[in-house]
């Protein structure tokens, strides 16, 4: 009875012993010391290994009290292939809760998407409050942005998109960042642009506006300094106010003028003189070819 005991309890053992063999993790402290006061410590992943298969190598950052801060993840390439990213870096709140995580995408996966980095930022309740992308340079000089904020309601819904331009952008279009509002269903309501800390928007949220000002040399290459962009529910444009400058409007003879499209196309313009009507023209396929607002859609 008692040999079969022994024999029982050797067993038992032995299992625990190749158990934890099997989903054994190497350990290596590579730092005593890191910029939160505790230990980093490098776990790489053997056969059996629970994540095997999708993780290279996890390096952990602890602080003083021996709490994890931060923890970066090496992916491996089939995981990549799957879901985008080869790296991952997951930063820890006080209570232990992931407060931020960020993503980051292989050349290819990156010329693909137009994006190389993604940020995600969460509540203390673990709801994601909003999403930061850092674009490639191939897609920042097609679209003029090269980072982008978008903001999550109680519902994870998204609220409001902040597009911020590239120097190049905003030299040629004369405003550095661009806000979208959005409704319950994810259209957009809203849109402003902001140039040196200067707004201008829509007061009623059932109408869709836009309002630009431009800089100061932007407006003497073009003649204009203000604009006011009009879209339906669609967000097709509908109509379009120009504000002329001093300059310009005593040369030709109008300082204000509105564009009229339908489906997209302009089809007349109004020009005004101190709001008054001054002259009204249909647009012919000739002036259709112009490009009376490069935000026009």
């Amino acid at each position: 009875m008692r040999a079969h005991s022994i024999a029982m309890l050797m067993s038992f053992c032995l299992l625990l012993l190749v158990a934890g063999v099997v989903s054994a993790e190497k350990q290596k402290i590579i730092s005593e010391i890191n910029e939160y006061g505790g230990k980093t410590i490098e776990i790489t992943k053997e056969k059996g290994d629970s994540g095997f298969d999708a993780t290279l190598k996890e390096i952990l950052f602890n602080d003083n009290n021996g709490r994890a801060v931060k923890k970066e993840v090496f992916y491996t390439e089939k995981f990549a292939q799957e879901n985008g990213h080869d790296r991952e870096i997951d930063h820890y709140g006080g209570n232990g809760k992931t407060t931020m995580k960020e993503y980051f995408y292989p050349e290819k996966a990156a010329d693909e998407e137009g994006y190389y980095r993604q940020i995600d930022y969460y509540d203390f309740n673990g709801k994601m409050i909003k999403e930061e992308m850092f674009y490639t340079a191939g897609f920042s000089s097609e679209k003029g942005f090269d980072r982008s904020m978008v903001y999550f309601d109680d519902h994870e819904k998204k609220v409001q998109g902040e597009m911020f331009c590239t120097d190049k952008f905003a030299s040629e279009q004369g405003y550095n960042m661009a806000i979208e509002y959005y409704d319950e269903n994810g259209k957009r309501t809203k849109k402003e642009y902001f140039d040196q800390e200067e707004s201008a928007s829509d007061s009623n949220r059932r109408l869709i506006k836009s309002e630009v000002f431009y800089w100061d040399r932007n407006a003497y290459d073009n003649g204009y300094n203000r604009e006011i962009d009009h879209y339906d529910s669609n967000g097709q444009t509908t109509k379009i106010e120009i504000f002329y400058t001093y300059i310009f409007s005593r040369k030709n003879g109008f300082d204000s003028s509105v564009i009229y499209y339908n489906d997209g196309t302009p089809t007349r313009i109004e020009k005004y003189m101190n709001r008054k009507l001054v002259k009204k023209s249909v647009v012919s396929e000739k002036h259709i070819k112009q490009p009376f607002s490069r935000r026009a859609r």
